[in-house]
């Protein structure tokens, strides 16, 4: 089938690193939702289905075989529509149209196994709790460490929300006729207090496309509530780049918010948002945010800075397939540079805003400690983990930071 041959390209170019997952899922939607259900799937097992083939294989098949036994795993796992014999010919199939038939036999041999015997699940309840919740080892002892074990295994173990949190352009609607729109379109959603969880499909690009609502999770939002801007403020955003946190505080006050980033596509990324949401009192600079040597002229800084994303990984699956354990102390150096020489930018009494979408102690805790200890000129007002809760809320990281004289 077709559509088994777009689901091992796209997975493909994931596992070679020649596309994000999310550009990656926005291909697999426009062939149709048992695509985007496979590709997604595949991607969210990863870890799982890496050690079932390490089980059942003596020696790990080609990398185009490993995709193919994952699309097999999964579809004999999650798509009960379709019977087992007949998702083991579709992979077969699909081996054939790739001109892989000579390894039909070795294929369908493991899924036979796989159908019959099954895989033993490990003894340790570290790497137990890896397997099942298909999250690397190394994350697993992390949250562990961290968290402990009782709430490292809740969080990891929630089923992923797949609903998407949209907003409404407060320049162009309101909250409450938003979910009066919804409603006439026939669109299913569900209210989060600052938006809307809903299924994205056709029935809203016009609203998407015309600027009346944008995507935006609902932990970012409270990020930038965390703010607390007001009328008069002027607010610099670095890291600012695709723009969604310096947009929604533009709507929230009269202020003037300076985005900056240190590309010059990026940049350009923030302008193409702001004009669809009719944002007009947005102004840019491309420039490294680590080094730049700001004036003490803003009344908030948002520090939103580069992380390792792990809080997200339940909508970004690949997430986990990219991110390494050594990749975390050359994060946290980025990370404290930019709120470092950030905080130049402060006005006495201005707050600073440091967020991460991640869930790692060294990302966050640690780094807002770090900076308190050697700037004793500033103090913290708040502090908020958030972790991933199956409701919608994802990993993210807010802390809230006053210049005192």
């Amino acid at each position: 089938m077709k559509e088994d041959l777009y689901i091992y390209d796209i997975l493909s170019d994931v596992y070679k690193g020649e596309s994000y997952g999310e550009r990656a899922l926005n291909r697999s939607h426009a062939k149709g939702a048992f695509v985007t259900r496979a590709v997604y799937g595949v991607l969210e097992r990863d870890t799982h289905y890496e050690y079932v083939i390490g089980k059942l294989v003596q020696k790990r098949p080609k990398p185009y075989a490993v995709i193919l036994l994952k699309m097999g795993f999964y579809m004999l796992d999650y798509m009960d529509s379709i019977p087992d014999y007949a998702a083991v010919n579709r992979v077969l199939d699909c081996a054939q149209e790739l001109g892989k038939g000579a390894i039909k036999g070795f294929l369908n041999a493991v899924f036979r196994k796989y159908m019959t015997e099954g895989v033993k699940l490990p003894k340790s309840p570290a790497q137990k709790l890896s397997v099942t919740a298909s999250v690397p080892l190394w994350i697993v002892n992390k949250y562990i460490s961290q968290y402990g074990w009782e709430r490292a295994e809740e969080f990891l173990s929630k089923e992923p929300f797949t609903k998407q949190h949209i907003r409404h352009n407060a320049r162009r609607t309101t909250h409450e006729e938003l979910g009066k729109q919804l409603d006439k379109l026939g669109a299913g959603y569900e209210d989060s207090g600052l938006g809307y969880f809903v299924d994205w499909g056709e029935k809203l690009y016009p609203l998407f496309d015309g600027g009346y609502i944008t995507m935006q999770s609902l932990t970012s939002m409270k990020c930038c509530l965390a703010a607390g801007v007001r009328d008069g403020d002027d607010v610099l955003d670095v890291c600012s780049a695709p723009g969604g946190k310096a947009i929604y505080l533009s709507e929230n006050a009269k202020i003037t918010v300076t985005c900056c980033d240190i590309h010059e596509h990026r940049v350009e990324l923030i302008k193409s948002y702001a004009r669809r949401m009719g944002a007009d009192n947005l102004e840019y600079r491309v420039c490294d945010c680590a080094k730049e040597q700001f004036k003490p002229i803003y009344d908030v800084v948002l520090c939103d800075v580069p992380c390792s994303g792990l809080g997200v990984a339940f909508s970004k699956p690949d997430i986990y397939l990219r991110r390494k354990r050594e990749d975390i102390p050359a994060l946290t150096e980025t990370q404290q540079a930019i709120l470092n020489n950030a905080s130049s930018a402060l006005k006495l009494n201005g707050k600073l805003i440091y967020s991460t979408c991640t869930t790692l102690k060294e990302e966050n805790l640690d780094v807002v400690s770090e900076f308190l200890r050697t700037h004793i000129n500033f103090e913290q007002e708040s502090s908020t983990q958030y972790l991933p809760d199956g409701k919608g809320e994802e990993g993210f990281y807010v802390a809230v930071l006053r210049r005192k004289s």
